[in-house]
């Protein structure tokens, strides 16, 4: 195993995320999504490949499984495919978010929170 590091996606934020990156020999990567009460609500595995609109671009493949009652399936798709794109590597994210009584304007700062923490997980890997 090369390395494990954490990343914050906003300090600042009332909910902030952290990813907690893992980076194997193999160069594929595993990435703990988390916030609030820490758990396994889903797992996506994305794998890069040509884009199917634009062979010169490359895009990512993906197969999520999700806990019964659980919504990460949206943040461990979204990071996954993301990541494996921008890094062309194999990369698992295991994503447990839960902060109680969210409305959806709280819906929409988590979603800004992933989305920021997904392109600093892809500037830390391809340092």
């Amino acid at each position: 195993m090369k390395k494990i590091e954490s990343i914050y996606s906003d300090k600042n934020s009332d909910y902030s995320l952290v990813a907690t990156i893992i980076g194997f020999d193999s160069d594929d990567v595993v990435v703990v999504v988390t916030g609030g009460y820490d758990h396994i609500g889903a797992i996506g595995l994305a794998v890069p490949r040509f884009s199917l609109e634009d062979q010169s671009r490359t895009s990512a493949t993906s197969s999520i499984l999700t806990m019964l009652g659980h919504k990460e399936d949206v943040v461990a798709k979204y990071v996954s495919e993301k990541v494996a794109a921008a890094t062309n590597r194999n990369v698992v994210v295991i994503a447990g978010i839960h902060y109680d009584n969210l409305v959806q304007e709280d819906l929409e700062i988590l979603r800004e929170q992933w989305v920021i923490l997904t392109k600093k997980i892809i500037v830390h890997i391809n340092q």
